[in-house]
């Protein structure tokens, strides 16, 4: 259990840090694209507005921060300008900033710029544009931004990498720390079972002295209600009791039990079979429809005990005269199970009420319902405790007035 608990917790937390660094990653990186895209629109900007050169005096760009254009920026910067008449024919090129273009290349900006309006922004491979109009027609200046680009994924790439890194070293960390972590929860569970274990044997010895002391005064005094109700309330104590002991040993299963191949089909049948007659007391007819020949590698009284605590439930709990059914088949060789168990019975329970709960400790749907069967919510907890240390599924759905209880193993 604790070690499923441990897992999850590494899991849990992995995921959480790795979302939290993928998102902090993602901002960085989107915000450097935003920002050189800024950048290169306010150097175009810039450009176009000097009618397609870089003054080489010292100006602050409007919109920039602690950006200036010096001497040097003309040849930092490279770009290339296309001068269209009105026909979108080429009237003129600059290209001194520039010799990655040729004359085909102007050719193909310019037909797929000719035609946009004024002002507009856009992109071509790794080149970014700006069309201003002009007197005579438009001018088109084009900014290379490959540096812009290669930068942003040189930042992306590392930013990866450290993350990765990081991540790393905090799931080492995770690794070597969680057992610690989860130290509190293993005594706090080491004490709730030991309590459990004590209380129940505890409580034994007082049950059997009220129960024969209840048998000597009938003896004595023959039977009243008075005796009747002390004996009762001594098998409902007696069988929640046994209820908490089972509780406090179904969680030792995974680690106290071998798990041996055993007949069953043939441990259902018998079981199944000693329900018939309690079935039939209470106005329930039981069916059995059991594969033969099913064989499972398990632990033999654990699943006794499990499909007794089924077929137990679906007694106490079907609706008047209502049918009982067990049914076990055996699964084909293409999944990892060997036999699926259902055990249905016909139910006048509450279409709200959410079935998944039966498998919580102490969980009673029906206070009174309860009280009259004689259930306090442990069976079923220990039924999923059974499934999980034989690493099978259990589920409950509910359908056409019936509720199913299906088993893998």
């Amino acid at each position: 259990m604790f070690k499923a608990f441990r897992i999850r917790l590494i899991t849990l937390t992995m995921l959480s840090i790795t979302a939290i660094v993928f998102a902090i990653i993602g901002a960085i990186n989107i915000s450097n694209i935003v920002r050189l895209r800024m950048h290169a629109d306010s150097m175009l900007n810039f450009i176009s507005d000097h009618n397609g050169t870089i003054p080489e005096n010292s100006t602050e760009i409007e919109g920039m921060v602690d950006f200036f254009v010096s001497s040097e920026t003309p040849y930092q910067t490279r770009y290339f300008v296309i001068h269209l008449n009105d026909e979108g024919g080429i009237t003129d090129t600059m290209t001194n900033y520039i010799s990655a273009v040729n004359i085909d290349d102007l050719f193909y900006y310019a037909g797929i710029t000719a035609e946009l309006d004024n002002g507009t922004f856009g992109s071509i491979g790794n080149f970014r544009y700006l069309v201003r109009d002009t007197l005579d027609g438009k001018m088109i200046t084009f900014l290379d931004r490959s540096q812009d680009i290669n930068s942003s994924v040189q930042l992306l790439f590392l930013s990866l990498f450290i993350a990765l890194i990081g991540l790393s070293c905090i799931c080492v960390l995770m690794i070597l720390l969680s057992d610690k972590l989860i130290q509190p929860f293993k005594r706090n569970h080491e004490r709730q079972k030991q309590f459990i274990t004590d209380a129940g044997h505890e409580l034994k010895t007082p049950l059997a002295i009220i129960r024969t002391n209840a048998e000597v005064l009938e003896c004595c005094y023959g039977e009243n209600e008075w005796i009747d109700s002390i004996k009762n309330q001594t098998e409902r104590l007696d069988g929640l009791v046994k209820g908490l002991l089972q509780l406090a040993k179904s969680n030792e299963m995974p680690n106290d039990n071998v798990h041996l191949t055993f007949p069953l089909s043939a441990a259902v049948s018998e079981i199944a079979e000693s329900f018939v007659t309690m079935a039939n007391q209470k106005g329930h007819e039981l069916k059995l429809d059991i594969a033969p020949n099913i064989e499972y590698k398990g632990d033999a009284k654990a699943i006794s005990t499990l499909v007794s605590i089924l077929i137990d439930n679906a007694i106490k709990y079907a609706s008047k005269d209502g049918e009982i059914a067990v049914t076990l088949t055996r699964l084909g060789k293409s999944t990892a199970r060997t036999a699926k168990l259902i055990v249905e019975n016909e139910t006048n329970i509450d279409e709200k009420e959410d079935v998944n709960r039966y498998f919580e400790r102490f969980y009673r749907s029906d206070s009174s319902r309860s009280r009259q069967t004689g259930g306090y919510g442990i069976g079923l907890s220990v039924a999923k405790t059974i499934i999980e240390a034989h690493k099978g599924k259990i589920t409950v759905s509910r359908g056409n007035g019936r509720i199913y209880f299906t088993v893998l193993l």
